[in-house]
């Protein structure tokens, strides 16, 4: 075992050590110590660089799990450790309800990611995703309170629905593959069937956040504490990017006019989210929404690859949209925990500039990593609409700079004195700011770097920041003439028949907006569509699984001579095509009238086998070459 492969071990095994060190009581007092740790060799791992071929395999474990570390998982891999580390650091810091109970979903959390980030074949990614998905549902509800149970609810209500669609998916994929195999990431997407593309798309579209797929987002990111909720905007949803990604790297082919309509399905969420969020108050859900937003982009970004166009330009700007959006991300999260316990007035200043920073980072200012991920937007879409998504974001982060600057403190915490701030609680933040803005400069190739510098580039970054200023101004002296424009009226518990009926016109596209976004967060919608779902997929699954038999057909002796086999095939989802066999084992099965199972499928056999009287041991040759 060289260096490599050892890194790759201590990475995926940190955060189960870190768990097993918590039953120490001297560390179960002070069991936040271990969450920053718990992500330090993943990080170190990442900053190594890849090395795809320095593979490990770990016997025993998901039939044997392969690990490694190329150049895909190191783009996520390196943003996302940097991010687990500094949030566990500040988690440290923050007052947690309970310190231990917050430690164990997170490890388990930070667990699951790294082996799903890590993993080589399907198998342990599908298992990395799933502890992932269920342990952060541990970090949403941690308070415990009415509303945080509300927003765990609906958060395992849809993850339910992507896991199952994510297992069936996942289980069709092995089943075809062959008894005993689990399929390599890479080349994945390869001939994959329509109908096991669409699963993998609910699954990830989930996590991510896609555009229709986002009811969950919003509600957990308010209800979650600080760093849990930098950690699942700025890295947790960046996973249903790298399952789609792995889709599409490895082959997989939309066909017709799916890739426009998921360019365009995606650039509409952009704005949509936009628009959700500027009616929001709560600076964390403001937030929320700014990465629904910003998934919608991603989304944009895969739709173009899969359109067709340059991979490597495509590529090129998902890593570094992935790197800039998640620093910057958990800079504005954490900046926000911190302006709700500061009082003294250079230290919410001081915080605000930062916040102004990742703010325009996000909104993709000049010299910002936004203005490099904006570079490669322009590569599938014209330079006048990827302005205006910079000046939707760009209108999104005034409102909420202007709602956190207003925002009073948390409820449980206790604002700080000026004498009592504790810098080391601002460190983590500081440091999350600063790689936010200088690392997308580092992992950019060349030619973005020297598109960002160019005066052309320079002044398409202005324009969306003066003309969002405009639109804020704008939108401030309208309010300050006509003070209830804009405003959403509170649900009442009943039906209130003397209250006036909305207005016409974009007025009333508002009210029935905002009263359907109400009526799909609501539990007994999800319930439904969970359970109808989960039947629907059970049922093509038990189909799809049905031990079916298969039967050599009757060929003529010419065909068998010349080692053609034609396999039939019932009750499975395809039909397989014809396998290639020596002659003289497509005579023997012409002359004995074999019946075969799924694991001894013809492209396994070995020649030789003639007679009856050596079926039983050649079956149990074949079972041998087909497992292997």
């Amino acid at each position: 075992m060289n260096a490599t492969q050892l890194a790759l071990l201590l990475a995926v095994l940190a955060p189960w050590l870190a768990l097993t060190a918590l039953a120490l009581p001297a560390l179960r007092r002070r069991a936040t110590i271990l969450l920053p740790l718990a992500a330090l060799p993943a990080l170190l791992l990442a900053l190594a660089g890849p090395d795809p071929d320095a593979g490990i395999v770990l016997p025993g474990l998901l039939d044997q799990a392969r690990l490694a570390l190329d150049g895909t998982a190191r783009a996520f891999l390196l943003p996302g450790a940097l991010l687990w580390l500094l949030a566990g650091a500040y988690a440290h810091r923050h007052p947690l309800t309970h310190p231990l109970r917050f430690a164990v979903f997170w490890l388990l959390t930070l667990a699951g990611y790294l082996l799903l980030v890590l993993a080589a074949d399907l198998l342990t990614f599908y298992a990395g995703f799933a502890l992932m998905t269920f342990a952060a549902y541990g970090l949403v509800t941690h308070t415990g309170g009415v509303t945080a149970l509300r927003a765990g609810r609906l958060y395992l209500g849809l993850m339910l629905i992507g896991e199952v669609a994510l297992f069936t998916a996942v289980a069709w994929t092995t089943m075809l593959a062959g008894p005993g195999n689990s399929p390599d990431l890479v080349g994945l997407g390869a001939g994959m069937e329509s109908a096991a593309a669409l699963l993998f798309a609910i699954g990830f579209g989930l996590k991510l956040g896609a555009p229709g797929l986002h009811a969950w987002l919003p509600r957990a990111h308010a209800v979650a504490p600080v760093p849990a909720s930098a950690v699942l905007s700025g890295v947790m949803i960046k996973v249903g990017a790298l399952g789609a990604w792995r889709l599409l790297e490895g082959g997989l082919e939309i066909p017709g006019h799916g890739p426009l309509i998921l360019t365009a399905l995606g650039l509409t969420g952009t704005f949509y989210a936009v628009a959700a969020g500027l009616r929001q108050s709560e600076p964390k859900t403001i937030l929320a929404w700014s990465s629904v937003s910003q998934m919608g982009l991603v989304v944009a970004l895969l739709g173009m690859a899969a359109a067709g166009t340059s991979p490597a330009a495509v590529w090129a700007g998902l890593a570094v949209m992935l790197a800039h959006h998640g620093l910057a991300k958990g800079a504005l999260f954490l900046g926000t925990g911190l302006l709700a316990t500061a009082a003294d007035r250079c230290t919410r200043r001081a915080l605000l500039f930062g916040l102004v920073l990742a703010g325009a980072a996000l909104a993709a200012a000049p010299l910002s990593g936004g203005a490099l991920a904006k570079a490669a937007l322009t590569t599938g879409m014209p330079g006048w609409l990827a302005g205006v998504t910079g000046t939707a974001t760009a209108l999104l982060m005034l409102h909420f700079l202007r709602r956190a600057a207003s925002h009073p403190p948390e409820p449980d915490l206790k604002p700080t004195t000026g004498g009592a701030v504790d810098t080391r609680g601002m460190t983590p933040w500081l440091l999350t700011l600063v790689a936010g803005l200088l690392l997308p400069w580092w992992l950019a190739d060349t030619s973005l770097r020297e598109y960002a510098l160019i005066s052309t580039a320079l002044g398409d970054g202005l324009w969306p920041l003066l003309l969002a200023g405009v639109l804020a101004g704008g939108a401030w002296w309208l309010r300050s003439r006509w003070p209830g424009i804009g405003t959403v009226a509170a649900r009442q518990p009943g039906p209130d028949r003397s209250a006036p009926r909305p207005p016409p016109g974009m007025a009333r596209l508002a009210h029935w907006w905002t009263l359907t976004e109400r009526q799909l967060h609501r539990w007994p919608v999800i319930g439904r569509v969970a359970t109808t779902m989960i039947l629907l997929l059970a049922l093509a699954l038990a189909v799809s699984a049905t031990p079916a038999r298969f039967a050599c057909k009757q060929a003529p002796t010419d065909a068998l001579a010349g080692g053609e086999l034609a396999l039939g095939l019932s009750a499975t989802p395809a039909l397989f095509a014809c396998r290639q066999a020596p002659a003289e084992v497509g005579a023997a099965l012409a002359a004995n009238g074999r019946v075969l199972a799924r694991g001894e499928l013809p492209g396994t056999l070995a020649a030789g086998c003639s007679g009856r009287a050596r079926q039983a041991e050649c079956a149990g040759r074949f079972r041998t070459k087909a497992g292997a």
